[in-house]
């Protein structure tokens, strides 16, 4: 029988590997090399720089839609307003938004329906849900031709979403997420603690790596990721004369080419339809204050829209459209596609589909 003399000579040299492990289970944790708990990579990076209140060069050699998913998963509070969309809302800041509020712009260059559910979907996933979802609506959400979706949206994620939280069963998903015991497994494992150490000491001279941008914001020669998720344009572009703004119009608008993701649009897509009035009811059932948003086009687009509407009839069902669920669910609505029906000009855009985001304020509100 063992003496209490040889139980506290274990227990002592046991205490000796405590620190061991504690350290290898925070270098696991901290520098996740697989980025099973913070995200992996470039976007990761990004994304700490952004918590910190910095905004990044370079946004357009960042996949957007994965550094929206790293930040939800980073950030340690629920913004307070989220809203999604593409880049036509891109450009709404905090600032114009709702001062004083938490908030995050998780729209996506390119964003179509897959990504108009998922910018929600991330933040959910972490129990960071808002008080308050703007939606934003690109007219292309509507639009069942494959014109209108883009390639980089997450289209597992959405059937997650739809399937397991708006109850549309008939679709099946596949999910890269990891466990809670695949990470509380790594943890503990020294072939990951290898593996983190690799990845720490590992050379990064020849990375490519995000940039915190020094200087004036609005000066500067790429476009910028803000902090609150919003963008801000390069110089050159926000800062085109009428001249190069009319030029790119006629551009946007050449005859004989379909409009932007107006291609076959001759109806709304009924699928759409429901799972966007299921979101709203979703949404509103857990409270969450849900705001419509119709980012107008330039006048000139609008124009030309309504002279070739035969090509796209459905897009103009839409503004009537969202409208009208506005009226069914008491919501808020803002915007409207028709730039001269809210009283905008001709300077009020940087081309057909953008506005310059020094007019947002004329029509978008201060929320309370």
């Amino acid at each position: 029988m063992k003496s209490l003399k040889d139980l506290l000579k274990l227990s002592a040299k046991l205490l000796l590997f405590v620190p061991i492990f504690a350290f290898m289970v925070y270098c696991n944790y901290r520098i996740d090399p697989s980025g099973l708990f913070f995200g992996a990579g470039f976007e990761r990076i990004a994304s700490e720089y952004m918590l910190e209140g910095h905004a990044i060069k370079g946004y357009e050699r960042l996949d957007g839609r994965k550094l929206n998913e790293v930040y939800a998963k980073n950030v340690p509070y629920a913004p307070q307003v989220l809203i999604n969309g593409s880049s036509r809302s891109m450009t709404i800041t905090g600032d114009i938004l709702c001062p004083g509020k938490t908030f995050y712009n998780a729209g996506n260059v390119g964003g179509d329906r897959y990504d108009f559910f998922t910018a929600y979907y991330i933040f959910a996933k972490e129990n960071k849900e808002p008080e308050i979802m703007v939606l934003s609506m690109d007219a292309w959400l509507f639009n069942a031709h494959e014109e209108a979706i883009d390639e980089r949206s997450d289209k597992q994620l959405y059937y997650q979403f739809i399937n397991e939280e708006l109850g549309f069963t008939e679709y099946t998903y596949t999910s890269d997420d990891a466990s809670d015991h695949e990470k509380y497994k790594a943890l503990v494992s020294p072939s990951y603690f290898q593996a983190a150490i690799k990845y720490y000491l590992r050379d990064t001279s020849g990375e490519v790596m995000p940039e915190i941008v020094n200087g004036d914001l609005y000066n500067q020669y790429e476009v910028v990721k803000c902090a609150d998720g919003s963008i801000v344009y390069d110089a050159a572009y926000a800062n085109r004369t009428n001249d190069e703004i009319s030029s790119s119009l006629i551009v946007e608008t050449y005859a004989g080419v379909p409009l932007m993701n107006m291609d076959e649009f001759d109806s709304l897509d009924p699928v759409f339809m429901e799972q966007l009035e299921a979101f709203i009811e979703y949404l509103q059932n857990k409270g969450i204050r849900v705001i419509l948003y119709l980012p107008p086009y330039h006048e000139y687009w609008y124009s030309i829209a309504q002279s070739r509407a035969n090509e796209h009839a459905g897009f103009f069902e839409v503004e009537n459209y969202c409208r009208s669920i506005a009226e069914k669910y008491g919501l808020e609505i803002y915007g409207s596609y028709d730039a001269k029906s809210l009283g905008l000009v001709f300077e009020d855009f940087l081309d057909s589909y953008h506005m310059n985001p020094k007019s947002l304020h004329k029509i978008i509100p201060v929320l309370e």
